[in-house]
């Protein structure tokens, strides 16, 4: 039996808030793809410390992880790149002239400052565990060890002048019009995956993924066999081999039933 490997986004793919986690059928459709000897990673924007312990139980092979910056298997730190020291410390530096909220992510923890009210309280929506947050750090330090960045900007004109600064790297606008991930212009999902394949060697004619998103194009570009949720943009499904049901309706569960014959 070839080997197959399943990338699978979590917003809007296998969790939305009014779920409350990732329901059961498809944790069970997961575990039992596993058990035929395919692979099942998360391939996500989030950096490992946005991933909730709900999120962790279900047992992945493995994740891409920070928009592809950090690639995690077996528990273990498989590649990492990190974010240029120097330009995100000029990046903290403008945002903080302005008194605009940014979180430094790491491959474990997540920096930020305790005053940043507005992220804290979107967290606090977002299925995170925020025992992964520090709040008392040298910020210096973090600089060097940055995967990935998100800011927080409270009206047009803190808007316009973030996206002024962000030359040096690539940036995602969330549809609030407030929440923002910087990352470095070399990584994405898609390189993440490209890392993902190379180190366990395994053809890129045996992948998938499922994704509902914009940061999911690069991803859907990639894989072989890449499947929309009923619930995607019309780039992804415009993308795609399949569009399954939605995340409110089991879609990852019916399509990996109908795949692997679970």
């Amino acid at each position: 039996m070839d080997k197959k490997i399943i990338f699978f986004d979590i917003d809007g793919t296998l969790y939305a808030p009014e779920l409350g986690g990732i329901t059961k059928r498809v944790r069970e459709a997961i575990k039992k793809t596993q058990q035929l000897g395919h692979l099942c990673f998360i391939a996500s924007g989030r950096p490992y410390g946005y991933i909730a312990d709900n999120v962790k139980e279900v047992g992945f092979d493995g994740y891409v992880l920070a928009n592809g910056a950090n690639i995690k298997y077996n528990n273990q730190d498989l590649k990492t790149r990190f974010m240029d020291k120097l330009n995100v410390k000029e990046l903290c530096y403008l945002l903080k002239e302005k008194q605009i909220e940014y979180v430094l992510q790491t491959s474990t923890y997540c920096y930020m400052s305790s005053s940043n009210k507005c992220l804290l309280e979107f967290y606090s929506h977002c299925n995170i565990d925020f025992k992964n947050f520090c709040f008392d750090y040298d910020e210096e330090e973090i600089y060097q060890k940055t995967v990935k960045m998100e800011v927080w900007v409270k009206d047009e004109k803190e808007l316009e002048y973030a996206i002024s600064c962000y030359k040096n790297f690539n940036y995602e606008l969330h549809p609030d019009n407030h929440s923002m991930e910087i990352y470095a212009k070399d990584v994405s999902k898609a390189t993440g995956i490209q890392d993902v394949l190379k180190e366990l060697n395994i053809p890129i004619e045996n992948s998938y993924c499922f994704g509902d998103g914009p940061n999911d194009v690069e991803m859907f570009e990639t894989v072989a066999h890449p499947i929309a949720m009923g619930n995607a943009l019309d780039i992804i499904k415009e993308r795609s081999e399949i569009v399954c049901l939605s995340v409110h309706e089991d879609g990852v569960y019916y399509q990996l039933k109908d795949l692997f014959d679970i």
